[in-house]
C-alpha cells in the first residue's frame, strides 16, 4: 500500500499571513437617560476582532425618525452622548463595529425620550 502525500504551496509573501476581515459579531446595545445634563448613556457588548488593526465602534443617532447620522467613534464599548435638545424628542441609537477591513453588522436599535430638565 502506498502512502498518500499532500503538499500546499502558498504564493511568496503569503506564508504565515491571514487576511484581515471585518468584525462579524453585532453588539447588543442598551441606552438609558440622565436629566442633568441631558445625557444618553450607551453601553454595548463587545464585538469580535477587538484587537484587529483599526478596530473601533461607530455610534449613530436618529432623532425623531429623521434618519441616522454618525455622531462619534470609540474603541471602548460605552459612550455618553450629552445633548441640549427639546424635551420629549426620541433619540434612537445603533452601534457598528469596524476595523481596517471594513464595517461589521449593526447592533440592535435602542431609544430614549429626552427628559425635561
Amino acid at each position: 500500500m502506498s502512502a498518500l502525500s499532500l503538499s500546499l504551496a502558498l504564493p511568496v509573501g503569503l506564508a504565515g499571513h491571514i487576511a484581515l476581515t471585518p468584525p462579524t459579531v453585532a453588539p447588543v446595545l442598551v441606552v438609558s437617560a440622565n436629566i442633568e445634563p441631558q445625557t444618553a448613556n450607551l453601553e454595548w457588548t463587545a464585538s469580535n476582532k477587538t484587537s484587529s488593526s483599526g478596530f473601533g465602534y461607530k455610534i449613530e443617532l436618529n432623532i425623531d425618525g429623521a434618519g441616522y447620522n454618525e455622531i462619534n467613534t470609540t474603541t471602548v464599548p460605552n459612550y455618553d452622548d450629552i445633548r441640549t435638545g427639546t424635551a420629549g424628542e426620541t433619540y434612537t441609537y445603533r452601534v457598528r463595529p469596524y476595523n481596517a477591513a471594513g464595517n461589521g453588522p449593526y447592533s440592535n436599535e435602542a431609544s430614549v425620550i429626552l427628559p425635561a430638565t
